[in-house]
């Protein structure tokens, strides 16, 4: 049979959820980040288990979450809270503005594309890798510019219209922070995406490209 065969699955774990701040303009929509581009059409993951089986697994422990807790009240103000918490070296207040596993499992992962056939990807490992990202790109955060004087000139980004297929959730990816540290302008990708949800504003993870 000359058609390729499906990707296996240890290469999912290398697409982490693309990473999103918003402008306080309407963003653009956005099919993909070009830089990191998602599968192919027809690519399949293999699943042991079915989807419903792999929630169970993942929430158990956990209590369904009513909403976002903590995060801020739109992504704008989202990007000064990270800016002030990584001004003050304080990584409890920089991790509190992240998903929480509850949060992820309950709200973000049943509307996110790759809960649906036909990838059905097991949750815990996408968490997993996301972790994984996040806790480098804290680190590498607080170690850049913990303790500087930071000040929040403006964030860009683009509206994520691929990974999220339920309406309960926004997501914006591929942010841009122009900011100030000590004085000097600066811009760069200081944490990754942004999910919405009535009202409350979060982060994926803190993957950046420090």
């Amino acid at each position: 049979d000359p058609r390729p065969s499906p990707m296996p699955r240890f290469l999912t774990l290398a697409l982490l959820a693309l990473l999103v701040a918003c402008t306080a303009e309407p963003p653009k929509e956005q099919a993909f980040d070009p830089e990191r581009p998602w599968r192919k059409p027809g690519d399949v993951i293999d699943s042991i288990f079915p989807m419903e089986e792999y929630l169970r697994r993942f929430r158990e422990g956990t209590t369904a979450p009513t909403g976002l807790s903590g995060g801020a009240p739109s992504p704008d103000s989202l990007a000064a809270r990270v800016l002030a918490a990584v001004s003050a070296h304080d990584s409890a207040a920089l991790g509190a503005l992240a998903l929480t596993r509850s949060e992820f499992g309950w709200l973000v992962f049943p509307e996110h594309r790759y809960s649906a056939p036909p990838y059905e990807l097991d949750p815990a490992i996408f968490w997993l890798q996301i972790q994984a990202s996040s806790q480098k790109g804290a680190d590498r955060l607080l170690h850049r510019y913990g303790g500087q004087a930071l000040t929040l000139r403006g964030v860009s980004c683009s509206r994520d219209t691929l990974q999220l297929i339920g309406t309960g959730v926004t997501m914006q990816s591929g942010c841009v922070v122009r900011f100030t540290a000590d004085g000097t302008d600066q811009e760069g990708q200081l944490f990754g995406s942004i999910v919405e949800r009535d009202g409350v504003a979060k982060l994926v993870g803190f993957a950046n490209d420090l």
